[in-house]
């Protein structure tokens, strides 16, 4: 998906990279887990390619979209009822934001999370949009 020259020699980035970004982001905060935008979480584990699948993995709790140098990022969670959304948010905003810089060079174009729901016992339905 990326690729990027150095002086070290050239260096390509697949997309399972930033997935794994993305979810480490998610995961950081605790209070959030990754969730399509059906509303439905995930049965798959990032960075694990499908037994069935001959590349790249597909999710569509994450999308990603290239730009000419940089990606936007559109990620589908889900938080814990009681939390600040906003704040569990731009957390993983900020978090995404760091670690594609660190680890890509390069910052993205967009970040955009979607909070489909609130988890208690059962999950509310939202569609509260965060982005930078």
């Amino acid at each position: 998906m990326f690729d990027r020259t150095n002086e070290i020699g050239k260096i390509h980035f697949s997309e399972n990279v930033i997935y794994k970004i993305c979810t480490d982001a998610v995961n950081k905060t605790g209070d959030a887990r990754i969730q399509n935008y059906k509303g439905r979480y995930t049965a798959k584990k990032p960075g694990l390619l499908n037994a069935f699948s001959s590349g790249e993995e597909d999710y569509d709790d994450i999308e990603l979209e290239q730009t000419e140098d940089s990606v936007r990022i559109t990620v589908y969670i889900v938080v814990r009822f009681g939390v600040s959304i906003s704040n569990v948010a731009a957390g993983i905003i900020d978090h995404i934001y760091e670690q594609m810089e660190e680890v890509m060079g390069v910052k993205p174009a967009f970040v955009r999370v979607i909070v489909t729901g609130t988890a208690s016992k059962t999950i509310a339905k939202r569609h509260i949009e965060f982005s930078r």
